[in-house]
């Protein structure tokens, strides 16, 4: 599993290749300061975008997009890596 940090060079969207003897990557994009509604309200949140890649030889689509929701989940609620949040 390779992680890979495209927002360090200003990338925002890209698919990364998986390469042997790897099974996933994920990619992080650029951060970046956006509108988002909260509670019926339009309030500015940092946001990213995330891409993953898998080998279908070795994972099953459904389970990674299990895990790519469930790291979405730690990053909106960081105390959830510490098992102090809640993961729905």
């Amino acid at each position: 599993f390779t992680i890979s940090n495209l927002g360090a060079i200003g990338g925002t969207y890209s698919t990364p290749i998986v390469n042997t003897p790897e099974v996933a990557i994920l990619l992080v994009g650029r951060s970046r300061q956006l509108p988002v509604v909260v509670d019926d309200q339009i309030v500015a949140r940092e946001m990213t975008n995330l891409s993953l890649s898998l080998d279908h030889r070795v994972v099953d689509g459904a389970v990674g997009a299990d895990f790519l929701y469930a790291v979405i989940a730690r990053l909106a609620d960081p105390a959830a890596w510490l098992g102090e949040g809640e993961i729905g």
